[in-house]
């Protein structure tokens, strides 16, 4: 997770005094990883707070409207399109002769212009205009107590400022905020910190009554609420506005702005909901119903389902828990009273939910990394702090707070002997203390001593290997020694199956095959079109949407449908991919993975002649010479009838080559036939080999012959061509050309072998009188065994 924190922030809570190139240095040393700095100075020029006095529809066009305003030096008037400025607005004014950004990133300068036959002098302007954000929706919105007249730079103070870009490891939850880097920052750069925890005042002014019950106390093991009443709601001060600028976020209002500050300062996911708005004034957390909606804030309607916590009252829902508030529960402008919750939720929930909905927010993602529920109350304390100090709010309620298990801190038993046995290091003993000191430990002992984790690193310190961990960080990897490993440097234990893929893709490639990789994750109606049942297939428990939710049985089903998109474009291709398909195995075991390498063809009528012959020709790249091709069963789905092979190694199958059946070809609208290869890559490889026997041309030339035999359709080429081996020293070679079947012309469980057999002799040139007596051979032969008869 990346997290933009700026450098003039952190420093409100630890005294760095450091050039932000020194802090970054050490602080990615020591701590987390800062990738880049981003230098605050504006990128605009000339830009000035001025309030708006008049606004007056434009003559010449609908969506203009002429706008007066005042920047402190007299009246000027610009024409802008925006909707969502009001009278008595502060906004920023881009004077004649500024400079603002366009929507490529580029500047461009600031001019008097005739807009519609209407003179602008100077232009109102965006975050995304300024540079401060990526929202463009309306100008940029003012707090009204802004100065007028004044540099906007100025007012927003960012001449002396950075931006950090931070990439925090996941397990370290507390560090995804502000004041988490800011206690790691003191720690490791052994500085002061000014981190106290908020002081809201929590005397009520009146009693409200609200009521909570968590019905799911597992899934939400605490749950804090207040009431605040008497809230203004308005905009948030510049310097809230700013920070939320700097992290990517646009300010909406005081109330919305204080829970997505808080989201960065401490990492606390927060909601607010609009008292009068919660039927009964009762919050109820519990499972979704089948089938319940929920208006969310983004303003789509989420169909839940009974394995998803919601927030409701004792009417309607009121949020998705731990992922996104409801619209009709929300805070507007008119609210008075509100109540803030501040709860945990348990991470593969919140997970699973939000990939369910395809509804993921700043919350979700902090949620996800699993927040200890002891963060809640610093949260829900500052809230309140923030609302009295920005809304004028007042406390109406005691804090309600409902904590299933209550909190018990990790204790941990540490032998600080063991760190040099780790570490290869003598650390002292002091150095020891004053580092896990400082990064919040509580220590007791000598020697052995007993340690006590924060709450903020309840999570992921659980043991004497974690302190070590801490201990080696804060003090400086690299200031560990180092030093090389001795002995014999073993040798790499060569995988040979990459070798084989390796020649394999470019003897492919060299044929004009291109590779394609396909997601492992497969539709249902994907598998439908192919004829396979998704009920038999592996279905994974949290898909990322509805089309991955399967994993694949077979690579053809990604092959045919990316034939189908691509052969409007491309009337002939050939494409392959080696990879792996995953077959079910019993209850609770891991499925099996296979690797597959499947050849796709789509071309002219000869295609299965095509792909027969690329599938020979691959076996004997690959060395292997004793297979044999036989028709496959009948009843299989994936093949035209009749034109599907097995290809065999004596009884091991380790591949199939033939003609799709159309009506699935159909059903992915390709109007051509496939050939395909499938080989079980993994058994191809075992069979491979690298020898070469090598042979003398032959000196005489071979004499073929074709023959075309019918007989009993069970009869399989690899039957006919062991009744031609050894027949005679003259017949070298015998090759399958092709089969055909038809009823009426050929009868009832018949069909027709066409084949080629070739003969030499290494001392003479052939004569036709001999080639024609070990014919009538053959034919005897076949019609012996196999009541072949000859066509």
């Amino acid at each position: 997770m990346n997290l933009q924190v700026s450098y003039n922030w952190l420093k409100e809570y630890v005294k760095i005094d450091e050039s932000v190139q020194d802090f970054v240095k050490e602080f990615s040393l020591r701590s987390q990883t800062i990738d880049r700095i981003h230098d605050q100075k504006p990128k605009f020029k000339k830009v000035v707070t001025a309030k708006i006095l008049e606004i007056n529809p434009h003559p010449n066009a609908d969506r203009l409207r002429l706008a007066t305003v005042d920047a402190g030096n007299g009246q000027q008037t610009v024409v802008c399109g925006a909707s969502n400025i009001e009278v008595g607005q502060i906004v920023p004014l881009a004077l004649e002769g500024g400079e603002v950004i366009d929507d490529q990133g580029n500047t461009f300068t600031i001019k008097k212009a005739k807009i519609r036959d209407f003179e602008s002098s100077g232009m109102l302007c965006s975050q995304r205009e300024l540079g401060l954000g990526v929202d463009h929706t309306g100008i940029m919105i003012l707090p009204p107590d802004t100065k007028i007249g004044q540099d906007l730079a100025l007012a927003l103070g960012l001449e002396d400022d950075y931006l950090l870009d931070i990439e925090i490891t996941s397990n370290r939850s507390d560090a995804m905020s502000v004041v988490g880097l800011a206690r790691d920052a003191a720690a490791v750069l052994d500085k002061k910190s000014k981190i106290t925890l908020p002081q809201p005042d929590l005397k009520s002014v009146e009693e409200l009554p609200l009521g909570v019950e968590i019905k799911e106390s597992t899934l939400c093991p605490r749950y804090q609420a207040v009431v605040m009443t008497d809230v203004k709601v308005g905009p948030s001060p510049l310097w809230m506005q700013l920070r939320l600028f700097q992290s990517g976020m646009r300010p909406i209002n005081n109330l919305v702005d204080i829970t997505n500050y808080l989201i960065l300062e401490y990492g606390r996911p927060m909601h607010v909901f609009d008292y009068d708005k919660i039927n009964g004034h009762k919050i109820i957390v519990r499972l979704a119903k089948r089938g319940e909606k929920i208006l969310a804030l983004d303003g789509k309607t989420y169909e839940l389902q009974p394995h998803q916590l919601l927030i409701a009252d004792e009417k309607e829902p009121l949020a998705i828990g731990g992922v996104m508030g409801g619209e009709l529960s929300a805070a507007t402008t008119e609210t008075k009273t509100i109540v803030f919750e501040c709860a945990a939720f348990d991470p593969v929930m919140i997970r699973k939910t939000a990939r369910e909905l395809n509804l993921h927010s700043d919350s979700s993602d902090l949620f996800e990394k699993n927040l200890h529920p002891e963060t809640t109350f610093v949260g829900i304390l500052r809230a309140i702090e923030l609302t009295q100090q920005l809304a004028g709010g007042k406390v109406a309620s005691p804090i309600i707070d409902i904590y299933a298990k209550g909190y018990k801190p990790n204790r941990i038993k540490f032998d600080i002997a063991s760190v040099k046995r780790y570490l290869g290091v003598e650390v002292p003993e002091v150095k020891i203390k004053k580092i896990l000191e400082a990064l919040g430990f509580e220590i007791s002992g000598s020697k052995v001593m007993e340690v006590t984790a924060p709450y903020w690193r309840a999570n992921d310190v659980n043991g004497e290997h974690d302190l070590i961990e801490e201990i080696a960080r804060t003090y400086g990897y690299h200031n560990l020694p180092t030093r090389l490993p001795s002995g014999e440097i073993p040798l790499e234990a060569r995988d040979h199956s990459f070798d084989w893929e390796d020649q394999i893709k470019n003897l492919l490639v060299g044929l004009g095959f291109n590779e394609v990789y396909n997601y492992s994750m497969i539709s249902a109606q994907l598998l439908e079109k192919i004829s396979f049942k998704p009920e038999q297939c592996l279905k994974i428990d949290n898909p990322l949407n509805e089309d991955l939710v399967y994993l694949r049985p077979t690579l053809i089903s990604h092959l045919l449908w990316d034939i189908s998109n691509n052969l409007k474009n491309f009337s002939t291709q050939q494409i392959f991919e080696l990879s792996n398909i995953y077959l079910p195995t019993k209850a609770k075991e891991l499925p099996e993975e296979k690797q597959r390498l499947t050849l796709a063809m789509v071309g002219d009528d000869e295609i299965f002649l095509a792909a027969k012959g690329l599938a020979e020709l691959m076996l004997k790249k690959l060395g292997i010479n004793d297979y044999q091709l036989m028709l496959t069963d009948s009843q299989c789905p994936i093949w035209q009838k009749g034109l599907g092979l097995d290809i065999k190694v004596g009884k091991q199958l380790i591949g199939q080559v033939g003609i799709i059946n159309e009506a699935i070809t159909n059903r992915f609208d390709i109007d051509k036939p496939v050939g395909v290869v499938d080989f079980d890559f993994n058994s191809v490889v075992q069979l491979a080999s690298t020898e070469v026997s090598y042979q003398d041309l032959p000196e005489f030339p071979a004499v073929e012959r074709d023959l075309s035999l019918v007989l009993d359709s069970h009869v399989s080429w690899g039957e006919i061509k062991e009744v031609l081996v050894g027949i005679d020293e003259l017949v070298v070679d015998s090759e399958f050309i092709s089969q055909y079947q038809n009823e009426e012309v050929l009868g009832k469980h018949k069909k027709n072998y066409v084949f080629r057999i070739v003969f030499r002799s290494n001392k003479r040139t052939l004569k036709s009188q001999e080639v024609d007596e070990i014919m009538k051979k053959v034919i005897t032969r076949l019609a012996d065994n196999f009541a072949a008869i000859l066509r």
